[in-house]
């Protein structure tokens, strides 16, 4: 009897167990069980499908475009895909695939990017469709020289003389359409002339890519050559090594000008190429990523934590960016006065970089 007793308080304490036990379980899956996302968290977890409109493959804005897109991944909600296409006309250009919708994220420099969204460019209307995400990314600007040769014949030493004393020079500059090509014409209106005016003065304005202005140079066919680029331009860097050329300081009158066009002054250290002892101030429209004025807020804000956060890795990828400085780059001046997104708005007030 006392036996069967015991059996039955044994098999009552192995019930009771059980029931505690199968109560934790429940209590512990319960707890791990996620709550539900909020409205603005269900939105940021939703996969973004991406298009980033960047140059021809083999540039470098391509190679930093596929190393930004790889970057961006994780951030961007699980799932997200950022498709990199070799699509973009360049920065004159590139504020209209917005417009057509063939982009969600492209560079643009600073100042092409106002002339689209204020006036219009490339004898289209203006577009706003596009906003700032970051700018100020490289230090690319109106880089230009004269050959020793010409500079010694005439007497002169700046662009300004040449075109007042009205010398027959052979200008260099990218095809129409270009960056290079808008900036020279640019900077011969405000000095008050035209292509045909250099013309009529013997002189001729030529254009073409990198190499052939190069070879024009080298064989005493271009006495001046302007390049909207970086210090780091290969291009830049052969002339110097292999050519006797001069790199030119414009007036204050000039530079002002170009500011009042979006451009910035930007600083070329001493030395940066061979013969250049002293440091110049060109105007310059650095480059600067823009996205579609109607991206959510998420990816907008998840894109530009992703740049900022990660500034010393890119640089150490890509030294054209050193530039880049996330405590500024969302300023209107950084970024030709284009409003910006209001992710990345959210994400530089959060981090207290602006009011």
């Amino acid at each position: 009897m006392k036996m069967f007793k015991t059996r039955r308080l044994i098999a009552l304490a192995l019930v009771i167990v059980m029931m505690f036990a199968a109560a934790a379980c429940g209590k512990t899956e319960t707890a791990q069980a996620p709550a539900a996302p909020a409205e603005g968290e269900a939105a940021a977890a939703k996969p973004e499908n991406l298009l980033f409109a960047t140059y021809q493959v083999g540039s470098s804005n391509y190679t930093i475009s596929a190393g930004l897109g790889t970057l961006w991944q994780n951030y961007l909600p699980t799932g997200s895909m950022i498709d990199i296409q070799p699509i973009s006309p360049g920065g004159m250009g590139a504020p209209y695939l917005f417009e057509e919708g063939k982009a969600d994220i492209a560079f643009v420099n600073g100042a092409p990017a106002k002339w689209a969204y204020e006036d219009g460019s490339l004898g289209k209307p203006a577009t706003q469709k596009f906003r700032a995400l970051v700018g100020s990314m490289t230090n690319v600007s109106a880089v230009n020289f004269m050959t020793k040769a010409f500079m010694k014949k005439y007497g002169v030493s700046t662009i300004e003389e040449v075109i007042e004393k009205k010398i027959p020079i052979r200008i260099g500059c990218s095809p129409k359409g270009s960056m290079d090509e808008r900036v020279v014409n640019m900077m011969l209106e405000h000095l008050g002339v035209t292509y045909d005016d250099i013309k009529s003065w013997g002189g001729d304005v030529i254009h073409g890519g990198g190499g052939d202005l190069s070879a024009l140079v080298r064989d005493g066919k271009l006495d001046f050559m302007l390049d909207h680029t970086s210090a780091q331009s290969s291009t830049m860097t052969e002339i110097a090594m292999t050519c006797d050329i001069q790199f030119t300081q414009w007036g204050e009158d000039l530079l002002k000008y170009f500011e009042t066009q979006g451009f910035e002054r930007i600083k070329v250290p001493a030395n940066s190429w061979k013969g250049q002892d002293k440091e110049i101030i060109n105007a310059g429209t650095p480059d600067c990523i823009f996205v579609a004025a109607d991206m959510s807020d998420e990816a907008a804000y998840a894109l530009a934590k992703g740049i900022c956060e990660k500034r010393d890795y890119l640089v150490n990828q890509y030294s054209s960016l050193e530039p880049f400085d996330p405590k500024t780059c969302w300023k209107p001046e950084k970024v030709g006065n284009v409003p910006l997104h209001p992710g990345a708005e959210k994400y530089f007030k959060e981090m207290g970089y602006m009011q």
